[in-house]
């Protein structure tokens, strides 16, 4: 999964190979569709991909696209209901269930995303992004500690994720009391 710079799930980007390596048949309106939502036209993304056989709007890279415009356009409860679904079906990929947490962080709480986290770090315990979305929901919760710890181990992994923290409103609390680690 790609990460825009907002820290909001973005798998638009991740598309693009993909596509020119496998050019299914469904690839065209998945170009298309990543061509709108680039554009800043989520409508006719999603008009795109509901222009799909029904039978190929179920591929897992079209729902996943789906769930990209959801967000885009802060359908939340659309984002969260395809993002859970597609957890529940191959939890072996760590990009569902973190979207699925950030859907359900907009639509009802940090709290409850959290707990999708959790079970996602227990499955991924690999997965640098969960941790960072962990160390996020501390720090807007008021548990600094938990979030320093949290990023140092991100940070001590993968630098890159610095600059992302360096930008991430949600980390604005743990700058405001003493830095990052």
């Amino acid at each position: 999964m790609v990460v825009a710079l907002d820290g909001s799930p973005s798998l638009i980007s991740a598309y693009r190979p993909r596509m020119i390596a496998g050019m299914l048949p469904h690839s065209r309106s998945l170009h298309a569709a990543i061509g709108f939502l680039e554009l800043g036209m989520p409508d006719d993304a999603w008009e795109e991909l509901d222009s799909l056989p029904p039978g190929q709007r179920e591929f897992a890279d079209v729902r996943e696209l789906r769930i990209s415009i959801s967000l885009r356009m802060e359908k939340w409860h659309a984002a969260r209901i395809e993002a859970e679904e597609m957890a529940g079906r191959d939890p072996g990929n760590p990009g569902w269930w973190i979207s699925w947490a950030y859907a359900l962080r907009r639509e009802k709480s940090v709290y409850e995303a959290r707990e999708i986290l959790w079970e996602a770090a227990r499955r991924h315990p690999e997965e640098l992004m969960i941790s960072y979305n962990l160390a996020c929901y501390a720090s807007v919760l008021g548990e600094l500690d938990e979030a320093r710890r949290l990023l140092s181990e991100v940070f001590a992994k993968d630098a890159n994720f610095r600059q992302m923290a360096a930008g991430d409103p949600d980390l604005d609390a743990v700058f405001a009391a003493g830095g990052m680690v």
